[in-house]
């Protein structure tokens, strides 16, 4: 034997239908205008108490909602129903009747979306438009998990004004399982020699199976989803008390409904990523590649690129994001290596761009990068098509080398122009880039003005630098120094040192010397100041004062080999004697780890 165990706990008995039906009947009987009631539409026994009230009183029944005349015609084919499905007033037909002589039913009990009662909540029904005059009774009772749902659809039904009838005190509503009394009274009744308690959490099996133990049956036992348990064979038309045994257990998955046509588990219908980019967003990146030509392949020629970056269901607290996430973009670019292959960059970009956001707003967004090369116009005629005034490729500057030597036969004569030039490679932006939509997708903007949390943000970002971070992502491979630490402050300069050719931006040796002096002058502030870059910036102005242009991260990428070339070089007796730098790196980094170690 299997009974139902759902209201084991609930001591006592369930209430008669019959006294449901005579509380219907007297709340019918008692309302003067339009009678609304609500309930399970599957429970035909309920329709015909409502059924046996409406005749009672004289009133007509309407149904509004499919699902009752689905479950009336079914029982009125199996000769089961309380009423024909023709006797009932159509729902167009509503109009004609007086509200008095009306008495409609209703689907929308647990509050489900598309249901006629929640609809009329909303004023969205065509079929049922609530008034004051109207007596809406709930006989029916709220599935548990559908409290705040079934809730909020009673405060828009009280809004509008009809009075609402339900509660156990209104004795509209009975349970169609039966109380632990009932239950035991059917175990006494049939004395099964197995028992075994169904449908219900596993604390009212356990409970069920205990309470079949109290009446005396030894074999009872509680399985769980996919387990499976046999029986003695008939023996004489008897069953031999032998108990359960164990059949096995199916391994079971849940399966997914996803509307009529998808079907399956989690993993088929990506259940876990539609619940991840819901919480944390997403993010697609389209990149368009231009890698310089072999002969213009200089230190000072890296990888370029225009990006379009699209967000959905992430927060860009007013664009800011965007913006810093343009910038991440561009630096990681400029650190991959000039004949880096496309799927390179593409996880570049995306291990940066994801840590920028979680180190904006906590989220870790899924990112899809893809790259694409653009072959059909070579880096130096891309570059010579800017400057012409060709707007197809605009977003890229010309080559800094050829902004002074080729400027008398390539610039034109537009002060515009000029000054745009001068601007750093990461704030110039075409029309297009400046481009913002509301749906979170924009071009890199070129405001100059940014506020002070985000430039103080990007600052922190760049904490690592961008040299470490390509480091990680690379998996220790060396970037292109040559064109790390271009973003941020480091990019601010001034335009002369940005327009040095690749010939005249070699460090010269007494540049070299003046660097190691200044570096160790200030030395101890570099062990005692976390951001680095603000002394870096402040050689920089010195050099420049010399006559020196360089920008801070030139100033930090030399000093960065020099201290390098140094540790090779304390291995190597006859590099100490030929590097004509090593005694000066000598006594900066030799004072330098006797303070370490004081």
């Amino acid at each position: 034997m299997m009974s139902d165990s759902t209201n084991v706990l609930s001591p006592g008995r369930s209430i008669s239908e019959s006294v449901v039906a005579g509380s219907l009947l007297r709340h019918i009987s008692e309302a003067k205008g339009r009678v609304i009631t609500t309930q399970f539409a599957s429970n035909i026994h309920r329709i015909g108490s409502i059924k046996a009230a409406a005749d009672l009183t004289g009133r007509k029944m309407v149904f509004v909602g499919m699902s009752l005349r689905t479950y009336l015609e079914a029982a009125f084919k199996d000769g089961k129903a309380p009423l024909d499905p023709s006797t009932l007033v159509k729902v167009e037909d509503m109009d004609a009747y007086a509200p008095k002589d009306l008495l409609v039913v209703t689907t929308g009990s647990q509050g489900e979306p598309r249901a006629a009662l929640n609809l009329a909540s909303y004023g969205g029904s065509h079929a049922l438009k609530l008034s004051n005059e109207d007596v809406l009774l709930y006989s029916a009772k709220v599935i548990p998990g559908n409290e705040t749902r079934v809730m909020k659809m009673m405060n828009r039904l009280t809004d509008l004004g009809p009075k609402i009838v339900m509660g156990k005190d209104s004795g509209l509503h009975t349970s169609g399982h039966a109380y632990r009394d009932e239950l035991e009274e059917v175990l006494q009744i049939v004395k099964p020699q197995h028992f075994l308690p169904v449908h219900g959490e596993l604390l009212f099996l356990k409970e069920h199976e205990l309470l079949g133990r109290s009446t005396g049956i030894k074999h009872t036992t509680v399985i769980k989803n996919g387990e499976m348990l046999g029986v003695s064979h008939l023996r004489n038309r008897r069953v031999l008390s032998n108990g359960f045994v164990s059949l096995g257990k199916e391994d079971f998955q849940l399966m997914y409904s996803d509307g009529d046509k998808a079907f399956g588990t989690s993993t088929d219908l990506c259940i876990d990523e539609r619940l991840r980019i819901a919480s944390d967003g997403i993010i697609f990146v389209s990149m368009e590649i231009f890698r310089p030509h072999k002969e213009h392949a200089s230190a000072q020629l890296g990888l370029k690129g225009k990006f379009k970056i699209t967000t959905r269901c992430l927060w860009l607290d007013n664009g800011r994001l965007l913006d810093a996430l343009y910038k991440a973009a561009h630096a990681a670019l400029s650190s991959c290596p000039v004949n880096c292959p496309l799927n390179h960059m593409e996880r570049m970009v995306s291990e940066i761009l994801r840590k920028m956001v979680r180190k904006y707003s906590g989220k870790r967004p899924d990112v899809i990068a893809v790259a694409t090369e653009n072959t059909t116009i070579g880096f130096s005629e891309h570059t010579e098509a800017k400057s012409s005034g060709t707007s197809a490729t605009s977003h890229l500057r010309r080559n800094p080398a050829e902004s002074v030597e080729g400027s008398h036969k390539t610039r034109p004569d537009n002060p515009e122009v000029e000054a745009e030039e001068t601007l750093p490679e990461p704030l110039r932006t075409t029309p297009d880039d400046a481009a913002t939509s509301s749906s979170g997708e924009a071009f890199f903007s070129s405001d100059l003005h940014q506020p002070k949390t985000l430039e103080h943000f990007w600052e922190s970002f760049k904490s690592p630098t961008a040299v470490k971070i390509a480091r990680i992502v690379n998996g220790g491979n060396k970037p292109n120094l040559s064109k790390i630490g271009v973003m941020g402050k480091d990019s601010t300069q001034s335009a002369p040192a940005l327009v040095k050719s690749s010939k005249k931006n070699k460090w010269k040796p007494e540049e070299i010397k003046s660097l190691i002096q200044m570096r160790g002058d200030m030395n101890e502030k570099f062990q005692s100041v976390k951001g680095r870059m603000v002394l870096w910036e402040e050689i920089s102005d010195s050099m420049l004062n010399q006559g020196i242009s360089r920008t801070p991260a030139q100033c930090k990428s030399l000093w960065t080999s020099l201290v390098q070339k140094y540790e090779e070089s304390k291995k190597d007796t006859e590099s100490m004697k030929t590097w004509p730098y090593f005694s000066a790196m000598d006594r900066i980094l030799s004072r330098q780890g006797e303070m370490a170690t004081k």
